[in-house]
């Protein structure tokens, strides 16, 4: 008996076609947004000689420059489109919901940083 893929999309098939739900949208919207706003208020921050507070983000920066940042979040970013295309509905709106999340937490914090400085 070989592994089991229910996971994929509950019994074991990789969804041929994702079907972009008006749930999804929004949240794939919140995603884009939060992203490019976390990269631009990182951008900022670095720029007034603030520290990236983020270890994974501060060795993308120190070993790849200014552009780590953005490298890391392109990375994630294909990370999140390949779980969203994999996972069945409910799965993949997890995965949007969650990075949506915490994007929007990073945006936040950053804001916040940025502000006191």
């Amino acid at each position: 008996m070989g592994p089991d893929h229910s996971w994929i999309d509950g019994v074991g098939r990789v969804p041929s076609k994702r079907q972009l739900s008006e749930n999804h949208a929004v949240l794939w919207t919140v995603v884009i947004l939060a992203s490019l706003f976390d990269v631009v208020t990182t951008m900022v921050g670095l720029g007034v000689g603030l520290a990236e507070g983020n270890a994974v983000a501060r060795a993308f920066i120190d070993t790849y420059g200014a552009p780590g940042i953005g490298l890391l979040k392109f990375s994630a970013l294909v990370l999140v489109v390949t779980l969203w295309a994999l996972f069945d509905d409910n799965r993949a709106t997890v995965v949007l919901a969650v990075f949506a999340v915490v994007s929007l937490v990073v945006v936040a914090l950053n804001a916040l940083t940025l502000a006191s400085a």
